[in-house]
């Protein structure tokens, strides 16, 4: 079965998160994405780079929140400035996805949508490629919403789950799971079933808007009123405020009947966290990561992300250090997953200058 027309496909980049798992490093200003944490790129200019030959620039749309949008153009001058889709602010997956909907179906109302996350590391170009021609030619021959799953490889507790049923290079999807307690992920791990859920789709713009209206015309309906009245950027914040807090996920995938899985065959991380990081990083014989200018002595397991300045250590073991011009982050490797509550504490504390 061909590939559909190639000129009819479109990316679709999610790229409005913040990453507050990475502060110092991540800000407001400069979120996750912005940042090169894996390799020497950002993950943004990775996330789009990495259909460099496959989908053509003027069929790549980025879709990020206004703050953002002049440094998105900025980064990746090879996409039309149009192709930055802005929300007037983030209100989740489903209303990005729909307002990406409202104004790619304009000028490619055939088009099938892939759609993918400015803040993942994907291994094996190759290998993603070919998975994602397997859920193109699905989504556009069978038409139904395919999503990608991820074989897991322990059992995280922090992920959504996709259980299937079927063999071969597209399964049926039975149920999303929520993130399950320990003993259930241990299960999951175990059925050969289940797979992560990374958050990527591919699915025809027409069966995308059909979903909507059928499943979440609350999500839909405001903007397009909003086009029917003449798009005009100025009045898209009031139409967009009436537009629920909602993950496509519960909007629309747990919904639908037809949904699809590709079982991926590429390495994928969501780099969520420091942890998540470290894991790309060289290690010393003593397990420790060095970034920057460092001095240890009787230290283990630990990692230090430095900025401009020496980082000595002694007899410590199992932290994470990042030093960032304003900020200091010093917290063990366990508790890695709390750094979004010290941003929390800064916002509360009204600390717009570490945010």
């Amino acid at each position: 079965m061909p590939v559909p027309n190639q000129n009819m496909l479109v990316a679709v980049v999610m790229a409005g998160g913040r990453g507050t798992r990475f502060w110092p490093r991540s800000r407001n200003a400069r979120p996750k994405q912005f940042l090169a944490i894996v390799g020497t790129e950002t993950l943004l200019h990775q996330t789009v780079r990495r259909l460099d030959g496959h989908v053509a620039p003027e069929r790549i749309f980025v879709v990020t929140t206004e703050d953002l949008a002049a440094e998105t153009r900025r980064m990746l001058p090879e996409l039309p400035p149009e192709n930055v889709i802005v929300e007037p602010e983030g209100r989740n997956t489903a209303p990005c996805l729909a307002l990406a909907l409202v104004q790619i179906e304009r000028k490619v109302p055939h088009g099938v949508m892939a759609v993918l996350s400015a803040d993942h590391w994907i291994g094996d170009r190759d290998l993603f490629l070919e998975d994602l021609d397997t859920a193109v030619k699905h989504a556009a021959w069978e038409h139904e919403l395919v999503t990608f799953g991820i074989k897991p490889t322990y059992p995280e507790t922090g992920y959504g789950y996709i259980e299937s049923e079927g063999h071969g290079p597209v399964q049926k999807v039975v149920a999303f799971r929520e993130k399950p307690p320990v003993e259930v992920a241990v299960q999951y791990l175990e059925s050969g079933r289940h797979y992560w859920n990374a958050g990527m789709f591919v699915w025809t713009l027409t069966d995308f808007r059909e979903g909507l209206a059928k499943h979440a015309p609350e999500v839909l309906k405001p903007l397009d009123a909003w086009v029917a009245a003449g798009a005009d950027p100025a009045a898209l914040g009031a139409a967009y405020r009436q537009l629920p807090k909602v993950a496509i996920d519960v909007a629309l995938m747990e919904k639908a009947e037809t949904v699809a899985v590709v079982p991926t065959r590429f390495r994928w991380s969501d780099v969520g966290s420091w942890p998540a990081a470290i894991e790309f990083q060289e290690t010393d014989p003593e397990g420790n990561v060095s970034q920057g200018e460092t001095l240890l002595l009787d230290t283990r397991n630990s990692a230090f992300f430095g900025g401009k300045r020496l980082i000595a250590a002694s007899g410590v073991d199992d932290l994470i250090v990042v030093d960032d011009d304003d900020a200091l982050l010093i917290c063990h490797r366990d508790r890695a997953q709390t750094v979004k509550q010290i941003v929390e504490r800064l916002k509360a504390e009204g600390r717009k200058d570490l945010l």
